[in-house]
């Protein structure tokens, strides 16, 4: 058995030997372990007993530790009084073998011992050297404390004789106790009480408080850390910025919970509901309001300023579309005149306001058939209210003075016209000329009908059959009103158009 233990304990300093080559990183901290428990001997003639020890020792690397060791026990011997019972004391070295590194929680070791002891028995004092071999684990409960579990077998020699006559002894130590070390835990590299191997955040800065993960402690759950959080009591579910305060996308000084206008450009100034600060009420924010003190109601144009209404339709300039819209002439929300009926003719020169949709009409409104034209004054009409006369003025064609020559405002027009033929081919059109009551009857008559022809050979040179169209010249025989004065005759010098049926 003694050879046994003494090739045990070699075999332990020989694989401590080779552990002591480990160079890593490992807790070099000093600690002390106090242990209680029992003892119980390998001879027959004794039975069981209390023993206890302090270790006081450190890791060497990171597999192996040294220990310098201080033991009592004693054992009960059957049949002899309490004063003759066996009473061990020691004083040794341990070598501590783990199978894992001080990063475990959970850390078995093999231990070797040498020791020197003073054993109390039969009213001898025995003194000698021994040896131990055993098995043991550390279990982590912090980065200071451990759990200590260890049985170790030991082998004392005796050096004197006597009444004793063994020359050696054979006892079991059991022990539960813990382990305590000394200063910072090298195995929490940011020294926040969390080892490493534990450490979800390993870099926290020195003297935050963290979780029991190592995380920094985030009490209002907004996402920042306290130690970073400037804003440290934000309601549950707050959109925050980086300093831990409700987000301000615009930089107005209004959460974007709150703000109501969350791309205000900077430097502006903002109500509580983080829209622009309009003092006015007309819809220009101050910082762009160049008349800011606009009475209430008052229509404004962009800078905030009255707006304009040039041609009197109720229209600011600004937003009219179509600012030169003679007076009096009903106009839509873009200022441009009405067109009921959509055919791209407005009301106020539509002599045929209900064209049916999508209809190609003349320049003045009116389809060439299926169409209703307003009367004139004390022309016939129809069941419907719409002009029995199929004759369709072409206002604006108009001639150079005394000739035939056609104007180019009057060309426009009949490019216009000729569309409009083209679009309904099996129509033919009687092209009449009128002219007013100056100058001689034979004269007249002659002028409107070379102005018709004229009328003719221009829609022919844009696309449209000649024998669908008749000239016809009336000259002044068919006024529609007064040749009295300027206007009246203006009036009668016209080009019109009827659809033949």
């Amino acid at each position: 058995m003694s050879k046994f233990a003494w090739l045990a304990a070699a075999g332990l300093l020989w694989t401590a030997a080779v552990s002591a080559q480990d160079s890593g990183k490992y807790d070099q901290r000093w600690y002390v372990s106090p242990s209680i428990g029992g003892v119980f001997a390998d001879q027959d003639d004794m039975d069981s007993g209390i023993a206890g020890s302090v270790s006081i020792g450190r890791a060497l690397n990171r597999y192996l530790g040294f220990e310098l060791e201080g033991s009592y026990s004693s054992l009960t011997v059957s049949g002899l009084p309490a004063e003759n019972d066996y009473k061990r004391i020691t004083a040794g070295a341990n070598l501590l073998q783990y199978f894992t590194t001080d990063k475990s929680s959970i850390r078995p070791f093999l231990i070797g011992s040498v020791n020197a002891h003073k054993i109390d028995f039969l009213g001898e004092d025995l003194t000698g050297a021994g040896v131990g071999l055993g098995l043991g684990s550390m279990f982590q409960m912090s980065p200071w404390w451990d759990l200590r579990l260890q049985a170790r077998y030991n082998l004392d020699f005796i050096s004197e004789e006597g009444i004793v006559q063994e020359d050696s002894f054979y006892v079991w130590d059991v022990g539960l106790g813990f382990r305590y070390k000394f200063g910072a835990d090298p195995n929490d590299s940011d020294g926040d009480g969390v080892p490493d191997n534990l450490d979800k955040c390993p870099n926290t800065p020195k003297g935050v408080a963290v979780y029991s993960d190592g995380c920094p402690t985030d009490l209002d759950g907004d996402g920042v850390p306290d130690y970073l959080d400037k804003c440290p009591g934000t309601p549950k579910g707050t959109v925050v910025n980086a300093s831990g305060c409700p987000a301000d996308s615009d930089g107005d000084g209004v959460p974007d919970e709150l703000d109501k206008c969350p791309n205000t450009a900077r430097g502006v100034m903002v109500g509580p509901d983080g829209c622009p600060i309009d003092s006015d009420g007309d819809g220009i924010p101050d910082a762009y309001d160049k008349c800011p003190n606009t009475p209430k109601g008052t229509i404004v144009g962009p800078d905030g300023c009255p707006a304009t209404d040039a041609d009197g339709d109720g229209v600011p300039d600004f937003m009219d579309k179509c600012p030169g819209t003679p007076k009096g002439i009903a106009v839509g929300p873009d200022g441009c005149p009405l067109d009921s009926d959509g055919d791209g003719i407005p009301d106020y020169l539509d002599e045929c306001p209900r064209t049916p949709p999508g209809a190609k009409v003349l320049p003045n409104g009116c389809a060439l058939t299926g169409d209703c034209r307003t009367p004139r004054p004390g022309e016939a009409v129809d069941a419907n209210g719409c002009a029995l006369d199929k004759n369709f003025i072409l206002r604006g064609v108009k001639f150079e003075f005394d000739s035939d020559r056609l104007t180019e405002p009057a060309k426009l027009i009949l490019n216009e016209v000729g569309e409009t033929l083209k679009a309904y081919p099996n129509i033919s059109v009687d092209l009449e000329g009128h002219t007013d009551s100056v100058g001689s009857d034979n004269y007249n008559l002659g002028l409107s009908e070379r102005r018709a022809n004229s009328v003719k050979t221009y829609l022919a040179g844009r696309g449209i059959v000649v024998k669908r169209m008749n000239p016809v010249g009336y000259g002044e025989t068919r006024p529609i009103d007064t040749n009295d004065t300027e206007a009246g005759r203006e009036e009668n010098r016209r080009v019109e158009l009827k659809v033949l049926e």
